[in-house]
């Protein structure tokens, strides 16, 4: 069962109910003004043991949002706020478990240059769990060719996009690609950070190269293993 803290007020969005949880935050179905659905994660300060840690993680946060609607790869940001013990920020929503995101995938390879951030097909508001990468594997195993290839073309864009803007992302696993659109997406950006910044051991055991993380090519190792596992199913 998901914990999460109370539901904060957040200015002209209505937080709906928790769709995910890490270990610094929680992910809310929200709705905003004009009656959009969005995605809205909280992180609290609490959650960290010390400010700096919390600093560098919104100073990321802060990094991103510039570029994340700069291509169509990218996990668009809407919005970054702050209170005085959290900040949240405001993002695309995921595909619904159960939409037909398959035939969008391959359809998808030859038209990333050119596509915008699509809106989620319409999904069940009171069952809606986000299309991830993971949910894929555990319910198909191995993908096919095709599907490997736009969700590999799309990572591997997303990924030197953020390279080439000096970040990295340092968690890329199954469970952190989403899908917007039937087009793959890497998620959870919280840990983003810049290749110069000081190093410390975060991201998933099992997808981490013996060095760390904190570098593109620790990135490119990640996706790696993330293709390994679409492409054999184990």
């Amino acid at each position: 069962m998901m914990v999460t803290r109370p539901a904060l007020s957040i200015p002209d969005y209505e937080l709906l109910r928790p769709i995910g949880r890490g270990a610094y935050g929680e992910v809310w179905l929200a709705r905003n003004l004009t009656g959009s659905f969005v995605a809205l994660k909280i992180v609290h300060r609490a959650a960290f043991d010390h400010d700096r840690p919390f600093e560098r993680e919104f100073q990321g946060i802060k990094q991103f949002e510039p570029i994340s609607r700069s291509d169509p790869s990218q996990l668009a940001i809407f919005h970054v706020g702050r209170g005085d013990d959290f900040f949240y920020y405001v993002m695309e929503l995921a595909d619904a478990v159960g939409a037909d995101s398959r035939s969008k995938m391959a359809d998808r390879v030859q038209k990333t240059d050119t596509a915008p951030n699509l809106p989620s097909p319409i999904f069940h508001l009171p069952s809606y769990t986000p299309l991830t990468l993971k949910h894929l594997l555990n319910n198909r195993g191995a993908l096919p060719s095709d599907e490997c290839l736009a969700i590999t073309l799309s990572l591997t864009r997303a990924l030197a996009h953020l390279h080439g803007h000096e970040l990295v992302h340092r968690d890329v696993k199954p469970s952190n690609v989403i899908f917007v659109g039937g087009v793959a997406k890497l998620a959870d950006i919280g840990l983003v950070t810049s290749v110069d910044a000081t190093r410390s051991f975060v991201g998933t055991e099992g997808y981490l190269p013996p060095e760390g993380t904190g570098t593109r090519q620790a990135d490119l190792y990640s996706l790696g293993k993330v293709l390994y596992e679409m492409s054999t199913g184990c």
